[in-house]
């Protein structure tokens, strides 16, 4: 009884963590797009040409990159932590450590059988999921692909 009693609180906290990390990943998404965004190398060339000289973004696009992965991290920890149950948890092959939106999209699709992805690994980008949607007579429905590090090219 007194399990219960603790472990309910518990998993509550822990959802609301993993509420504050949802957040905060969407927050640094959001600053690495404004980052990798065409109107911010505009600044810089405009910055370059009154001056001669312009601030150098690649440390703080790094540094943002690595603040998502360690949020990513993170939550994978916590989701393990709370979800015990193997039903709540969908696993691609391999890959232990999936964003919630990618793991809602694909375990709502993948009882469909006209619903295909693919695992693929980029040296660069990390894991790189391709899915397509077929309709009932063949044709392509949707398809996208999805990746660990998407903007990770820019940093070369």
């Amino acid at each position: 009884m007194s399990d219960s009693i603790t472990t309910a609180p518990a998993k509550r906290e822990y959802t609301q963590l993993l509420r504050l990390h949802e957040h905060l990943l969407d927050r640094l998404q959001e600053a690495r797009d404004e980052l990798t965004a065409p109107g911010t190398d505009d600044l810089i060339r405009t910055i370059r040409a009154r001056t001669g000289s312009a601030p150098d973004l690649a440390p703080v696009r790094k540094a943002v990159e690595e603040a998502i992965r360690a949020l990513k991290l993170s939550e994978s920890g916590i989701r393990g932590a709370v979800i015990n149950e193997p039903e709540h948890a969908f696993e691609l092959d391999g890959i232990t450590n999936i964003p919630a939106y990618l793991q809602r999209f694909l375990a709502e699709r993948a009882a469909n059988p006209r619903f295909h992805y693919e695992v693929m690994q980029d040296e660069v980008r990390g894991w790189v999921v391709c899915w397509k949607e077929y309709t009932e007579k063949g044709t392509v429905r949707g398809y996208g692909q999805f990746y660990e590090r998407p903007y990770a090219w820019l940093e070369d």
